[in-house]
């Protein structure tokens, strides 16, 4: 498939294809949105460095659908692709303030390259993604901050930025420990391209939700090391925050029987359908917020009908989302915190069965590390005693999960 518009002279078979596999098969794995904005691709044909990683991530997911490394030289351009950002920091250090543009190609494959390590490469001896990380916040940090680099970004680039901040959060979440940016930076964040879908009337944003699990999460820091005790007011104010939204749906009520119910699929718009997504995915990590605010903050144990109470509503959830929908493709963090808490030997299948068929269709390595968590947990009798980061200490912290 060639892409309409863009210009590959200089560019070898082996990278036209892998550009070619990268936006037809990748990029639409990274949203949710059935109209996801364009990948970066002139970039990297600009861009050798942004080139190689994209690349990289295109030639590891093709390993990963069909098993073969079709030319044997994947791991030759990946360490190109590192060989070339390195000549691309010295190249920023040489020039200092001079090197416009810059910084902003190292961007791009900096979290190319840390999507790869957490998505894909998951050897110990092989992933860097806490490198890439510091990375990405190094280069973020040199350019004056997230918000200013968002604001002033093309679309492909936001989207990337928000897939990073959001894996940031998720790991500070599965881990215990604070997130890299505060809660305000989501309000910034949802101002441009994100992985996922929008209700159309704009009457709720998953950034909502992922700005009051940020505050959350620095909470539950503070109370970690000593900075701040346990207050009732938090946890209800959390509860309030976290409390299960839906979407209206917008079409008129019909006065006659003969018509179809308002809510059947003969008289919901598309926008009602996209806003029934989107408010789906809120939900879902909504649930998920709340197993974490009762389990983390609170310290009830895995058995505790509150906790219980949101486990199931988070499968629920998961589980009514049509099968060919894309949102499956960002459900893994809640399917596995609400996975983890799972009892009965029912609701473990049914965990075990989505993670399967996520894993079938997008054969990311992630999917499949989680899925092995989630078994090692259910089989392990102590489980029940163990603590929240206890419970997720043995997921890799080269593994994103979102």
């Amino acid at each position: 498939m060639q892409i309409a518009g863009l210009g590959r002279d200089g560019l070898g078979a082996r990278e036209q294809r892998a550009l070619d596999y990268f936006h037809g098969r990748v990029w639409p794995l990274l949203q949710t949105s059935e109209e996801p904005c364009a990948p970066p691709l002139p970039v990297a044909i600009q861009h050798r460095v942004v080139l190689l990683a994209t690349c990289v991530l295109a030639d590891s997911h093709r390993l990963l659908q069909d098993g073969k490394d079709h030319d044997g030289s994947l791991n030759t351009k990946r360490l190109e692709c590192l060989a070339a950002i390195r000549s691309e920091v010295d190249g920023c250090c040489v020039q200092g303030n001079n090197s416009t543009g810059l910084p902003h190609v190292l961007l791009f494959a900096v979290l190319l390259l840390h999507l790869h390590d957490g998505f894909m490469e998951l050897a110990g001896h092989v992933a860097s993604t806490s490198s890439h990380h510091k990375g990405v916040l190094a280069i973020l940090g040199q350019l004056g901050g997230l918000e200013p680099v968002l604001r002033t970004s093309q679309e492909s680039l936001q989207m990337l930025l928000s897939e990073f901040v959001s894996a940031d959060l998720t790991s500070a979440l599965l881990q215990g420990t604070a997130p890299s940016y505060p809660p305000a930076a989501w309000h910034v964040i949802d101002q441009g391209a994100v992985w996922w879908g929008r209700d159309p009337l704009g009457r709720y944003s998953l950034a909502f939700v992922l700005r009051e699990m940020s505050a959350m999460a620095f909470y539950h820091d503070s109370l970690v090391n000593g900075q701040s005790s346990l207050c009732m007011e938090e946890v209800h104010s959390f509860e309030e925050a976290f409390r299960p939204v839906y979407a209206p749906v917008a079409t008129p009520m019909s006065d006659s029987p003969s018509e179809p119910a308002v809510g059947s699929p003969q008289c919901l718009s598309e926008r009602d359908i996209e806003a029934v997504h989107a408010f789906a995915l809120i939900r879902t990590f909504q649930h998920t917020a709340l197993i974490f605010l009762y389990r983390a903050i609170c310290g009830l144990p895995t058995l505790h009908p509150l906790v219980q109470q949101h486990v199931r509503s988070c499968l629920d959830c998961i589980m009514e989302i049509e099968r060919s929908s894309k949102l499956l493709h960002c459900v893994i963090f809640p399917l596995c915190v609400a996975g983890a808490h799972a009892q009965s030997p029912d609701s473990q299948q049914e965990v075990l069965s989505m993670t399967d068929m996520i894993y079938d269709n997008m054969r990311f390595a992630s999917v499949k590390a989680v899925s092995q968590v989630l078994t090692s947990i259910w089989t392990t009798q102590s489980s029940l005693d163990l603590t929240w980061t206890e419970l997720f200490a043995q997921l890799s912290p080269h593994v994103l999960v979102l």
